[in-house]
């Protein structure tokens, strides 16, 4: 898709016309392969009509978003799949991991994950399913959830100073309580597990309950958190002998990252 010129794009690009278009984009991508409606974007905003239909018509101008078959239905533009993966690949951090999630998930049978930090956040940049594909709480690349939640979000809060976890758990703490059954308490008590123990259990959850997993942090030549590596599986895989095969097959696969990153790619600041 071409992207119009500027004299065919909307003019009015102020601060509170973004917030209202990102507010649109995050009602369509919550709405799944149904789509939003106008009637979707009015009922779940205060916005009036026009100015609903205004901004509509610019992001579709902009390839954020398209119409689909049935008439009056929005969906995610694929301009956002060219922006997502040049941002999920800034640092060439995805090209490295897709590799070594690939040998892990076809060597172990289980589902390997690549996760970074994104403000209160941890966000799933890659996955490869092995034999016994399981779900998770990011359930697809692009997938974020709350610091707290999963194992990959005990491995990124372990590598931040003492007050910036704790400012990050308070401001998750209500979340966390409310839709996970998440008591801060016991992250804190898997990061010193981390510490020790040099790996990640994450806490349990009401979420997925029949599940569980392990993850590493991705740590560069120069001590630079970059991520987390994390394995998802069933419970009843969970033995002594398979975990042992995880972890040390996870900590080869990190070292050999961090190796091919040495001078590859350019972490962020």
């Amino acid at each position: 898709m071409q992207t119009p010129p500027p004299s065919a794009r909307p003019q009015s690009l102020g601060p509170q016309t973004l917030a209202r278009a990102m507010t649109l984009l995050r009602i369509v991508a919550e709405s799944g392969y149904r789509g939003a409606t106008v009637d979707d974007f009015l009922c779940q905003t205060e916005l009036s009509r026009t100015t609903v239909y205004r901004l509509l018509q610019g992001l579709r101008q902009e390839g954020f978003l398209r119409s689909g078959q049935e008439r009056g239905r929005y969906y995610l533009g694929y301009e956002l799949l060219v922006l997502g993966s040049k941002a999920g690949n800034g640092s060439g951090l995805r090209e490295l991991a897709r590799p070594c999630l690939l040998r892990l998930a076809e060597q172990l049978g289980d589902s390997f994950f690549l996760f970074i930090r994104d403000g209160y956040y941890a966000i799933c940049l890659e996955v490869q399913h092995g034999r016994y594909p399981v779900a998770s709480f990011a359930r697809s690349i692009g997938g974020r959830m709350p610091l707290g939640v999963g194992q990959a979000s005990i491995a990124l809060l372990a590598d931040l100073n003492t007050a910036e976890c704790a400012h990050i758990l308070e401001h998750n703490a209500p979340r966390l309580a409310r839709e996970y059954a998440i008591d801060t308490r016991a992250i804190l008590a898997e990061i010193e597990h981390l510490r020790t123990q040099g790996f990640a259990r994450g806490v349990e959850s009401s979420g997925l309950p029949e599940y569980t997993g392990l993850a590493l942090p991705i740590i560069d030549h120069s001590g630079h958190p970059m991520g987390a590596l994390s394995c998802s599986m069933l419970k009843s895989r969970k033995t002594p002998q398979h975990q042992e095969q995880i972890i040390g097959a996870m900590k080869n696969e990190i070292a050999t990252m961090v190796q091919q990153a040495r001078g590859l790619i350019s972490l962020e600041e």
